[in-house]
């Protein structure tokens, strides 16, 4: 017996739990940019799991509700949080899985390691075994390295917040340098954490799953609206008993591309000079008559085709760092739209209308604005009148900066989308004119030709589709620089299904699938797992304890069962008595969950 009783503490000791999970979080990476970017030690593990280039965070895309999301398995209308505040937060009724595994298995060890705080301070909190905030990526990497190394986890929860930095100050876009080289930097301290993980002693008996996810993407420098931008993430599960699969949107329907009334932007060559987000803008070179003064009146139109509406600017000769600056802007209601607005400022006082449509449809619009200086501003979508606001107390919108297209004047606030056919005339347009010419181009018999003080085409591309000035057709003779956007043919609008594809709620689910923790109805998750479910054993004698898993705890009972003849509680075999044999099943099936 005592040659037994020694085995099992050994046992106790260097025992093995199969299943280990590794949760990842990035923060703010669109997928499409780590496509773009070079990321070898992510590729592994995509090549070796389930992968979603189209995974979505269709609930909000702000940091607190998104990473509550992914650590609950349920929605904002669930868990609460609905921004960064936290407040509402309902985590007592939807913990993380974290707290869901130490509430099923207290002797599993878990782990939180956060860059962000907010994370750990107001969403795990004590729901972890091991909690610890950093203050960047690399101490990320450090401090899991050393858990991995060092202690026995089986769920460890990690977020790297530096993309996200990245976006914020240069532009979420794969072709902004600094956020591909803040993926890429990432993905080197990946790199290290994951051979730390092969490098354990024990790697060979363990089921390690990695699981990596964003909490959003981004557009322009900001995120929390609902452009597909900021919605489309990545998933990937990876791990040796995870089949590879590529899980991907389906095609529903493909549109011609839209064609703009006006006839062929761009010439026949059909080229549009697009604007991608990512800084880079037309500028009009300052003129008198481009200034406006306190007392001018004076009207604009453009045409503009867009998939989205955030707090950017489309036209303008101001600082859009703040409404109050001088001058005007056309942009989107803040903070995501989804109306487009006009704002106006002297520097001390301002004043807005948000119209009340959405242009936000990849198709062409018409939007005019009329500054009567001592009166209304009143806007136009696609020659209908639609909003007006009192201007009179703003006085002189001059910044004698020229006026830009496809950003602010200082490049900032970077549009996404195309634009044509800029008018700029002196005085008041009246509302049938606006109608009228909403869909045609302007020539001598327009009733304002005379008032005209810039037109812009914006058909300058050459055959090549190359085209770096923009003619001034009015006889201000004004020609813009293009410095910035591209010359592209207009594509075809292709309408896609994402309904099968992964959501940010389905991380927790999948994470505590493959811990073979069941999913209890009463919990009212909102995922899905993307591994394959524990096939759990059709009779389980070897569970003394009943806790759903072979482990110490059984080995505990077994022991101070020793040697029983009648109603024994730890008969593993059935043949009424405690013995050899029954230990000898145990130790078969030790590790195992039932």
């Amino acid at each position: 017996m005592k040659y037994i009783y020694s085995f099992l503490l050994i046992l106790s000791v260097f025992s093995i739990q199969a299943q280990r999970v590794l949760v990842i979080g990035i923060d703010g990476t669109r997928s499409d940019a780590l496509t773009a970017a070079f990321t070898p030690n992510i590729d592994a593990l995509i090549a070796e799991g389930v992968y979603s280039p189209d995974a979505l965070n269709n609930d909000i895309t702000s940091s607190g509700p998104g990473w509550s999301d992914i650590l609950t398995g349920v929605r904002s209308n669930k868990h609460g949080v609905t921004d960064n505040s936290f407040a509402g937060s309902n985590y007592a009724n939807y913990p993380t899985f974290l707290k869901r595994l130490e509430t099923s298995a207290p002797e599993l060890n878990t782990v939180s390691i956060c860059q962000w705080a907010p994370i750990n301070d107001y969403i795990v909190t004590n729901g972890a075994d091991v909690v610890i905030n950093v203050a960047s990526g690399v101490g990320v990497k450090n401090e899991t390295v050393d858990v991995i190394s060092n202690s026995d986890p089986h769920a460890i929860f990690i977020h790297f917040d530096d993309v996200d930095y990245a976006g914020h100050s240069t532009g979420f876009s794969p072709l902004s340098p600094t956020y591909i080289a803040a993926i890429e930097e990432i993905d080197l301290l990946i790199g290290e954490i994951i051979s730390a993980l092969y490098s354990r002693v024990n790697y060979d008996a363990e089921d390690w799953a990695i699981i990596l996810t964003p909490d959003h993407g981004g557009l322009g420098y900001s995120h929390g609206g609902i452009s597909f931008e900021e919605q489309n993430v990545f998933f990937i599960a990876s791990g040796p008993s995870i089949p590879t699969e590529l899980i991907e949107k389906t095609l529903i329907d493909s549109l011609p591309a839209p064609v703009n009334c006006l006839g062929g932007v761009g010439t026949s060559q059909g080229f549009e000079l697009t604007y991608q987000g990512d800084g880079g803008h037309v500028i009009i070179p300052n003129a008198v008559e481009l200034n406006f003064g306190a007392t001018t009146d004076f009207s604009i139109e453009f045409r503009v085709r867009t998939y989205t509406t955030p707090d950017v600017a489309m036209l303008g000769n101001k600082d859009w760092n703040s409404g109050l600056n001088p001058g005007f802007v056309f942009s989107f209601e803040y903070p995501n739209g989804p109306a487009w607005k006009v704002n106006i400022g002297d520097g001390s006082s301002r004043a807005d209308a948000n119209a009340s449509v959405s242009i936000a449809d990849g198709q062409w619009h018409t939007l005019s604005a009329t500054f009567d200086r001592d009166g209304l501003m009143k806007l136009y979508t696609d020659g209908v009148f639609d909003v007006s606001t009192d201007i009179s107390g703003v006085g002189n919108c001059d910044t004698w900066s020229g006026i830009s297209l496809g950003a602010d004047i200082f490049d900032s606030y970077a549009f996404s989308g195309t634009i044509a056919e800029v008018r700029i005339f002196h005085g008041i347009l009246n509302a049938g004119t606006i109608s009228n010419w909403s869909c045609a181009s302007l020539d001598i018999s327009h009733p304002n030709w005379a008032s005209l003080k810039g037109y812009w085409k914006i058909d300058d591309v050459d055959s090549i589709g190359s085209g770096l000035t923009l003619t001034d057709y009015s006889y201000g003779g004004n020609d813009a620089a293009v410095e910035g956007g591209v010359w592209a043919s207009a594509s075809p609008i292709y309408e896609y299904d994402y309904t099968q594809t992964p959501r940010l709620e389905d991380v927790a689910v999948t994470a505590m699938t493959h811990m073979c923790l069941p999913i209890e109805s009463g919990w009212y998750l909102d995922g899905v797992s993307w591994v394959a479910p524990c096939v759990p054993l059709t009779t389980c004698p070897e569970d003394v304890s009943q806790n759903g898993i072979i482990d110490i705890y059984d080995v505990l009972a077994i022991l101070a069962d020793y040697g029983c003849i009648s109603n024994c509680t730890a008969d593993v075999d059935g043949d009424g008595f405690v013995t050899t044999s029954d230990v000898l099943a145990l130790l078969a099936m030790f590790g195992s969950y039932c």
